[in-house]
């Protein structure tokens, strides 16, 4: 089997070494968590869970709206409480990228963009934020 084809979180045998896929081209070795580069050419042997990372059961066929924008609300709030610890342009700068990719995730899943507690709150420091992110530009 191809590196590409296992899922993220499989272990997996490489060079005689076991290790686990943790990104799209990376593994971790399993003992001492040394990150690996893995090239997708790379021919691997899948190894059975034994205690590892579990596939988790498959999510419902539909979720409720109020279930999604819930979840959303409450992954915003974390990064946002994150992102308020970094100082200067780079607070500015990944607070403006989450901000564009979290407001494109709510269209794609046709979910209002407004109208939720953190969404007023931020709405006057948005403004001053678009106006910093356009002068460096």
């Amino acid at each position: 089997m191809k590196f590409p084809q296992l899922p993220l979180g499989q272990r997996f045998e490489y060079q005689g070494e076991t290790l686990v896929k943790i990104g799209v081209l990376t593994a971790c070795n399993e003992r001492g968590g040394n990150t690996r580069l893995i090239p997708r050419s790379a021919v691997v042997i899948p190894l059975a869970e034994q205690g590892g990372v579990q596939p988790k059961a498959a999510p419902p066929a539909s979720l409720a709206p109020e279930q999604v924008q819930g979840a959303l609300d409450r992954f915003e709030a974390t990064w946002r409480a994150m992102v308020s610890e970094l100082d200067g342009p780079h607070r500015e700068r990944v607070e403006e990228t989450l901000t564009s990719a979290l407001a494109e995730l709510r269209h794609a899943l046709g979910l209002a963009s407004g109208g939720h507690a953190p969404q007023r709150a931020r709405a006057g420091a948005q403004s001053g934020l678009a106006g910093a992110g356009r002068q460096r530009q």
